[in-house]
């Protein structure tokens, strides 16, 4: 089993904001992990807002976004 590290994601999806934890080989990058073969980016500990508004709209402990519909992710402290 390959260790992973947690990294605090904001990610950008047509109507909502998500922030949540994203998963990574230690010393990878965002980007490196976006840029994997792989449809679907694992998240745990996400809070879903309304893009527009910021309103809080749900809590989850784990989801899956697929990469087709991500607009825009960065961590939290380039807000």
């Amino acid at each position: 089993m390959v260790k992973k590290e947690s990294k605090r994601v904001v990610i950008i999806i047509e109507n909502y904001r998500i922030e949540g934890y994203m998963y990574l080989i230690p010393g990878a990058r965002i980007v490196d992990e976006l840029n994997k073969n792989i449809q679907f980016i694992p998240l745990t500990d996400c809070v879903i807002y309304d893009k527009d508004s910021s309103l809080e709209i749900d809590r989850v402990e784990f989801m899956v976004i697929n990469k087709n519909n991500i607009s825009l992710v960065f961590p939290p402290s380039e807000m």
